[in-house]
């Protein structure tokens, strides 16, 4: 029996889902099909590529080639891609869709699926585990009594607790109306339990089918880039992104927005893909946190950290460890099996279980940056 919450985990665990009844893959991640990927244009649209000769996080333009001739393999977006790695460590696409042309990688993404929780299911049972997991949230990240019969009874199963902690950010007590903005807030889900829990609560996002997901939840959804943000005079004690550095354009222009958002003493909760990760090691080009053309860059963890410095922030420490980097480790393991790729599944399960001991290697970055 599983308590976990649907999660969104924005784009290192993509499709993959932690639902309401178990951890699962949706159709894109089963790979179904998949063969039939090759089916359509290898070739994106003429005019929208952009060249950039060097490194979109240090400029350096000294580098190596780790991986070529990558595929959308998740969701079909034609082009064929090639990942470089800077000096400084992170990799990046280059050649790379130009901003105006990245729709295309998102027509089919899964945060414009909204899948509530209880939608069409009749199972009590079902309704009472959402309910558990209100009680818990609500307990733990917001006002309500730790007395909670959903409380005390999630306590009694640590792996649970443990995803919806992660699930919820790891965001501290709303105290005093404080407010909260997520960039690039997808389907709105996290925001919806951050309002539970008692937080003034806002998202940004770019795309317009998921703003309406989201704002169907119930929460404020600015529909452009965070940057434009910038001009209303509104300030946040807590701002969270999600697996949302790795797509934008250029990294240090939104943690420089973030950071002149925070009100004195504020914090940004980070999480991203780690390429030095144990699971990129072992699967290479099929690791699913590649995610190409999507994923513009990654980062090692010592890189974000000197960026998140770079931009003004005072104190940057590791948050608490994702605890579902393994179903990375899965969705790559098919993604193996369609390159015809070799992989000792003793290494994955040694991988499952050790992991995620040292943080320098663990499948996501995770950080906390305070001003």
């Amino acid at each position: 029996m599983c308590w976990c919450l649907q999660s969104r985990y924005s784009c290192a665990l993509g499709c993959l889902r932690i639902s309401a009844h178990k951890v699962r893959s949706c159709a894109p991640c089963e790979l179904s099909g998949a063969s039939d990927m090759h089916a359509g244009p290898l070739d994106w649209p003429a005019g929208g590529i952009e060249v950039l000769g060097r490194c979109p996080v240090c400029y350096s333009n000294s580098r190596e080639l780790l991986h070529e001739q990558l595929l959308d393999r998740l969701f079909g977006t034609p082009g064929l891609w090639t990942l470089h790695r800077c000096e400084c460590g992170v990799a990046y696409l280059d050649p790379r869709p130009r901003s105006d042309f990245l729709y295309l990688a998102y027509r089919d993404y899964y945060t414009h699926q909204r899948q509530d929780e209880a939608a069409g299911i009749a199972s009590l049972m079902v309704r009472a585990k959402a309910l558990i997991r209100r009680q818990y949230v609500g307990a733990k990240y917001g006002v309500r009594t730790r007395h909670s019969p959903g409380y005390a009874l999630l306590r009694l199963f640590p792996a649970q607790t443990n995803a919806l902690d992660a699930f919820m950010r790891h965001i501290p007590m709303p105290w005093g109306g404080r407010r909260l903005l997520d960039v690039g807030c997808g389907d709105g889900m996290f925001l919806a339990h951050a309002q539970l829990a008692g937080w003034n609560v806002m998202g940004t996002e770019l795309d317009a089918r998921a703003a309406a997901q989201a704002k169907s939840r119930g929460v404020e959804v600015f529909l452009g880039k965070v940057e434009d943000l910038l001009q209303s005079g509104v300030r946040f004690e807590q701002i969270t992104l999600s697996h949302v550095i790795e797509h934008v354009a250029d990294p240090r222009a939104i943690l420089s927005a973030v950071r002149s958002l925070l009100v004195p003493g504020g914090a940004c909760w980070i999480e991203t893909p780690n390429i030095d990760a144990y699971g990129h090691q072992l699967f290479g080009p099929a690791w699913r946190g590649l995610e190409p053309p999507r994923h513009l860059q990654l980062f090692t963890r010592e890189r974000l950290r000197l960026l998140c410095e770079a931009v003004g922030f005072q104190a940057v420490e590791d948050a608490p460890w994702h605890p579902d980097g393994w179903v990375v480790l899965e969705a790559s393991m098919k993604l193996a099996r369609q390159l015809d790729l070799k992989i000792d599944k003793g290494e994955i399960k040694k991988l499952r279980y050790f992991g995620s001991q040292d943080p320098e290697k663990r499948e996501f970055i995770t950080l906390c940056a305070r001003c």
